[in-house]
């Protein structure tokens, strides 16, 4: 049935019970979807909490951390869940109150335009003055019916809003129901409380904050460049660079629970915090081991070359291959190809590769040789990760600088949020 526009045969200037229910069910079907997004990502914190590899300590914190999070997550579920239920349950009531409404203004129209018939009526001037009263109390008949149909119309909408508009009748009832079943959906352990008040602080503060979170991405990718050079500092640097990763997540988890992030923002941040800890340790575990190969294979080739020497030079011998061993082994690590592809890719296992091929090297060098080159091979890749996702980090942040869309991105709402 097709929704009238006139409703002057009921004397109403616009439809008494307005509202559009493919909206509200658009709506019910969003805030059901949501229900089962949030479903969804617990499930997968969960797994993801469950799944091998978390042996570090920011590992085992998140791992810890998980369970109660999929816990809060699924809490928020059941309100949207309830929600969805609740604008089914608005909806079909509306719906079914709407039809009534335009039937009684069908019926209302059909009245009126009875009544115009039987005014129109003209009994004929016939000479049998029984057939004159026929016609005419036919036409009383006819008016008296119009108006009652009309009176019923008007009583169907007197029922459904009242005699004071949409705030009484079944419509008003409707709408009571309806508020309560969506207070209710909000009703339990997860109800506003005067932490509201704090996340409402963060909650304003989204533009700033994820600017603020831009520029630590960008400082963190400089500290890492930084590093590849700094030599001596660059356990200072990717220390700094951790601490950056830190704050970020700190924000993020803040954003979180204000409903401005979600867990994949949150469980990204952990996983950068995660390659920063890794990129650090890394670092220090490879230059232990280049350390001690370094002096183990001076020595041993120092050793060799002494023992094909006379006796009486065999000191001298052993003293100029150190100085010469150790010259190569420091141009190694000086190589700026070898600082750039372990810096970028290699985590330090190319510089600690060469350095072991300079001679044979003691059991210092076998002992530390293994374990070095293993942490090459972890922290090299994750670091390579780490600045792709900086890279992509900085071209969207420059992308939307470029287009005038930086600020208004920034404050946008977040789908699927905490």
């Amino acid at each position: 049935m097709s929704r009238p526009w006139d409703w002057s045969p009921l004397d109403l200037p616009a439809h008494p019970v307005p509202g559009d229910p493919t909206e509200i069910r658009s709506s019910a079907a969003a805030a059901r979807a949501t229900g089962t997004s949030i479903e969804t990502q617990s499930r997968r914190l969960r797994r993801l909490a469950k799944a091998d590899g978390w042996d570090s300590e920011s590992g085992r914190t998140f791992t810890t951390s998980a369970e109660p999070l999929a816990d809060a997550i699924d809490r928020a579920k059941q309100r949207y869940l309830d929600l969805a239920a609740a604008l089914d349950t608005y909806a079909d009531g509306l719906d079914d109150l709407q039809r009534q409404a335009d039937r009684a203004r069908l019926d209302a129209d059909d009245a009126k335009e009875a009544r115009r018939t039987a005014d129109r009526f003209v009994v004929p001037g016939e000479t049998d003055p029984v057939e004159v009263e026929r016609q005419e109390a036919a036409r009383t008949r006819a008016v008296e019916l119009a108006d009652a149909d009309l009176a019923d119309a008007k009583a169907v909408i007197t029922r459904l809003v009242g005699s004071g508009g949409d705030a009484s009748g079944e419509y008003g009832a409707l709408n009571d129901r309806a508020i309560a079943a969506i207070r209710l959906a909000g009703d339990d352990e997860l109800r506003d409380t005067w932490w509201d008040g704090v996340k409402q602080v963060v909650h304003d503060a989204q533009e700033a904050l994820n600017i603020t979170k831009d520029v630590l991405s960008i400082l963190g990718f400089v500290l890492g460049l930084a590093a590849m050079f700094a030599g001596p500092l660059a356990p200072l640097l990717l220390g700094l660079s951790i601490a950056v990763a830190a704050l970020s997540l700190l924000i993020t988890l803040a954003q979180a629970v204000a409903g401005d992030a979600t867990p994949a923002d949150v469980l990204g941040d952990i996983a950068n915090l995660g390659m920063a800890c890794v990129g650090l340790g890394g670092l220090r575990a490879v230059s232990r081991a280049v350390t001690a190969t370094k002096t183990s294979v001076t020595h041993s080739g120092a050793a060799v070359r002494a023992n094909a020497a006379a006796p009486k030079h065999a000191n001298a011998v052993r003293a100029q291959a150190r100085r010469e061993l150790l010259a190569r082994a420091d141009a190694i690590g000086r190589n700026p190809t070898v600082r750039f592809v372990d810096e970028l890719v290699g985590g330090g296992g190319l510089e600690l590769f060469l350095v072991r091929r300079l001679a044979r090297g003691g059991p210092s060098a076998t002992a530390h040789y293994g374990p070095g080159m293993l942490w090459a091979g972890i922290s090299g890749p994750v670091g390579l990760v780490g600045h792709v996702g900086d890279v992509v980090t900085i071209k969207t942040i420059v992308s939307d600088l470029t287009d005038g869309s930086y600020r208004q991105k920034r404050r946008e709402p977040v789908v699927g949020s905490l």
